[in-house]
């Protein structure tokens, strides 16, 4: 939940207080600035049936509105789209008017059967933002989005942008930095720049090491890799690379709509990004100037990829992303200006 910090930093800066609820299904206890920090220890192995693990998400319920009922608070923010489906009808119900929602994913909104229980809990919300402007081809209509960059500078800070591209004849790091998933994909990027010497391929973040054991065992040896790490070192991977793997597919309309961070972790380094084709984010890269488009993973498509890079003009992909980055700013700042303007609303209403 790193990015929350887009939330928490408008009530820090203003001294407001507030507490967090939420349901870890990791098992580990994280350090959180708050007033009172209510963790609700449920893991969920992602093996387990579908039905099964939506009971154990529904379980969270409970224990939640259990809180709500007796702090009867002034303002809620909703984080994440599960937490809009679970509580979507008690929202609409128990504060009206007085919640906000963050969309991130397609959790069924383009379904006919949630079509009521969507529209009723988006109606009565105070504000809503969208990760990504492509989710409103699917979001309930007659309602205004916020779009919300998904840019952490909490993170990144202190964090030196690059200054220029990797030199001729050093190896071009390709860097994947996050949560390691989609590992047919990315062990077939490992074989098909396996030791080629032009080219070094860096995953760090949880379940790199599944990665690792690969390459490992098919002798890949131009491969970096380091599995889990606290999110403050994020800045640090991104010092080390040249080009962000952003290649999760385009499979889903997930994919296929969403504006991931490492499209914001490349504009604020200065480095371009691998994207997949028929993709928001990968139409948005390429317009900055710092997407390369990959539809198939391929020799070909490794031998455009260090031409692409060669000819790139540095000066003009740091202008590019200083503009895009300080629209984005700009954006956030009307973001905030509507939240606080809704949270002090609500104070004095409960006064």
């Amino acid at each position: 939940m790193s990015l929350i910090s887009l939330y928490t930093k408008v009530l820090k800066d203003r001294g407001l207080e507030f507490d967090l609820i939420y349901m870890d299904k990791y098992d580990e206890d994280e350090d959180f600035d708050c007033r009172n920090k209510y963790r609700y220890i449920n893991p969920v192995n992602q093996k387990w049936p579908k039905a099964y693990k939506a009971y154990r998400y529904m379980t969270f319920f409970r224990f939640a509105t259990n809180i709500l009922n007796r702090e009867k608070y002034d303002f809620i923010i909703v984080w994440n789209d599960v937490a809009i489906f679970m509580f979507a009808n008690y929202l609409a119900r128990m504060y009206s008017g007085k919640y906000c929602l963050n969309v991130r994913d397609n959790m069924m909104y383009d379904k006919k059967i949630f079509e009521r229980r969507y529209s009723r809990v988006f109606g009565n919300a105070a504000f809503r933002t969208v990760s990504s402007n492509a989710y409103t081809e699917f979001l309930p209509k007659n309602v205004e989005y916020i779009q919300i960059h998904s840019f952490n500078s909490t993170a990144l800070e202190g964090m030196q942008p690059h200054q220029f591209l990797r030199a001729p004849g050093q190896p071009i790091r390709i860097g994947f930095i996050g949560y390691v998933r989609f590992f047919e994909r990315n062990q077939r990027l490992l074989d098909i720049f396996s030791n080629d010497a032009r080219f070094e391929l860096h995953y760090y973040g949880t379940s790199a090491n599944i990665l690792k054991e690969y390459a490992e065992k098919n002798g890949i040896e131009n491969s970096v890799f380091h599995d889990t790490f606290p999110v403050n070192e994020t800045k640090k991977y991104l010092e080390r690379i040249d080009i962000i793997n952003n290649l999760y597919g385009n499979g889903d309309i997930n994919l296929r709509k969403a504006i991931s961070i490492k499209f914001y972790h490349a504009l604020y380094s200065k480095i371009p990004i691998l994207v997949c084709d028929k993709t928001y984010v990968g139409e948005l890269a390429k317009q900055v100037g710092i997407g390369f488009e990959v539809i198939e993973i391929n020799d070909e498509m490794k031998e455009k990829l260090y031409s692409w890079y060669r000819n790139l003009d540095f000066s003009l992909i740091s202008q590019e992303c200083d503009d895009y980055l300080e629209l984005a700013r700009k954006e956030n700042e009307a973001f905030e200006e509507v939240m606080i303007a809704f949270v002090q609303a609500s104070r004095v209403q409960e006064i």
